[in-house]
């Protein structure tokens, strides 16, 4: 595997940071709309399908894996969050009256345990991975095609793309976890930000992206697919 390189870590990692910390002081605004592309990688996934070559990209939300030694840790303070919440949608509170309190208090979590400063950073998170969420899966309609083309071949690309010019593609392979601590941190993270009520939460993997390679794909004399890692 390799790590995550500075240049795009500075981009994405504490670009993200710099987002909440300003979505924290001053709410969302449409300026900020561009921002949070930093998120949003589509995921491109390819495998052979009767006969011939079957390729799918789907635009998903991609995050950051705390490290081995601060997992069980930083899962205990999400756990708090989510049971904090659906103590009070059990009780009947209206899931909207829920959404911007969850919201606020877990952009201050997601400011003390995953978007950290450089020192804290380089020892509590795992920049050799990053991770999403399948949510297509649980849904009927879905054509599923992600979810069926990762199982047949883990060779996996990310790409970003942040207007007018900015791109970068990462490389790797994905492992498929269902029921583990890996599971239980990406979903408990997903879920801080944007509350789920617990009858969403079924049948939801998680894909752990390995990073191999990372292209700086951007329309600048620096960029058009050199190699960064």
């Amino acid at each position: 595997m390799a790590r995550l390189p500075e240049q795009f870590l500075e981009w994405n990692y504490y670009g993200r940071k710099r987002l909440l910390e300003k979505l924290l002081s001053g709410g969302m605004t449409r300026e900020m709309a561009l921002e949070f592309m930093r998120h949003t990688p589509v995921l491109v996934t390819a495998a052979e399908v009767d006969g011939r070559i079957e390729v799918n990209g789907k635009v998903v939300g991609s995050g950051y894996v705390a490290s081995k030694d601060y997992l069980s840790e930083k899962i205990k303070v999400f756990r708090e969050h989510i049971k904090e919440s659906d103590e009070k949608y059990n009780s009947g509170v209206g899931y909207d009256k829920i959404e911007e309190e969850h919201l606020l208090r877990g952009v201050k979590l997601l400011l003390e345990h995953i978007y950290l400063e450089k020192e804290r950073a380089d020892r509590e998170i795992d920049f050799e991975v990053l991770a999403t969420v399948e949510l297509a899966k649980q849904s009927p309609h879905s054509s599923k095609h992600t979810w069926s083309l990762i199982q047949k071949n883990p060779r996996v690309s990310l790409v970003y793309y942040q207007p007018p010019a900015l791109s970068y593609e990462i490389k790797g392979h994905a492992s498929i976890h269902l029921d583990d601590q890996l599971h239980e941190f990406v979903t408990l993270v997903h879920d801080s930000f944007h509350y789920t009520p617990p009858q969403a939460r079924s049948d939801r993997p998680v894909y752990i992206i390995h990073v191999e390679e990372v292209y700086d794909n951007s329309a600048s004399p620096k960029g058009f697919g050199r190699r960064l890692v």
